[in-house]
């Protein structure tokens, strides 16, 4: 389960690119970006394509928080707090079955079954060995991992990164809202220079990265109101990931109740 979490946080686009989600359609008042990255407005005000996600990122950060449904390499639902105290709650299936998994911070938990609980006092939540949890993610063994990938997942910081190459590719209606779509292509440097980690992780994340691209592509569908309402990245490694915002702003962070550690729990 680890590593199925890891594969959707860890989602940097390759330097192709990725065609237009399923569940989008074009809406009736689309019209192509102009030249230099201008973008036809909806309304009185026309924002260039690098200060359109710009502001999204303000609107984003300001936000906080949202409800998450994911699809591509996982499938499910999802609550993501990027402000402090960070949380990602990730409501998936495995082998059929529900599944859960949970940061907090540089922590990862597991949530477990109605039996387990009962006999852990009422503990829903099981934390997780960091070291073999994140063994397979950028930023290696340990907590660096999980920062990395909480770090990645931050839509605001996906924005600002993205804003100076964004340009727009259309315009579309997107979860019922209209919405104007952009692409951009960054440098992995300046995609983990962006992010709050140490600089020996840093320096630890971009060369893993590295090895299998020197860019990363993401696609942007911005509401009226400068809210990402969705988000797609064509993975190095993990394929085609999709997130669909809502609820901006309405999530609080979850706090576990975590069983005792086990070796015995399966990581993936």
């Amino acid at each position: 389960m680890a590593c199925l979490a890891a594969g959707l946080l860890t989602a940097c686009g390759s330097s192709g690119s990725s065609g237009t989600a399923a569940d989008t359609k074009p809406a009736s008042s689309a019209s192509a970006a102009s030249g230099g990255g201008q973008d036809s407005g909806q309304g009185s005000a026309t924002l260039g394509s690098k200060e359109t996600l710009l502001a999204s990122a303000a609107v984003m950060e300001k936000a906080g928080s949202a409800k998450l449904s994911v699809s591509g390499g996982t499938e499910g639902t999802g609550e993501f707090v990027w402000k402090t105290p960070k949380t990602f709650l990730l409501n998936t299936k495995v082998d059929g079955k529900d599944s859960k998994v949970l940061f907090v911070g540089d922590v990862m938990y597991m949530g477990v079954g109605a039996d387990m609980a009962e006999q852990a006092g009422g503990k829903t939540w099981m934390k997780v060995d960091s070291k073999a949890a994140a063994q397979d993610t950028p930023g290696g063994s340990g907590a660096g991992g999980f920062a990395f990938t909480m770090e990645l997942m931050d839509p605001a910081v996906q924005l600002a990164v993205a804003a100076p190459t964004a340009i727009q590719s259309g315009t579309e209606t997107v979860a019922g809202q209209f919405t104007k779509h952009f692409r951009s292509e960054v440098p992995l440097d300046v995609l983990v220079e962006k992010m709050s980690l140490t600089p020996e992780l840093k320096t630890q994340v971009l060369t893993e990265l590295k090895k299998k691209g020197s860019t990363v592509t993401t696609e942007f569908w911005i509401n009226a109101k400068g809210e990402l309402v969705q988000q797609l990245s064509k993975g190095l490694a993990t394929g085609t990931a999709k997130i669909v915002y809502s609820g901006l702003g309405t999530v609080q962070p979850t706090r576990p109740r975590p069983t005792p550690r086990s070796s015995r729990w399966p990581i993936c």
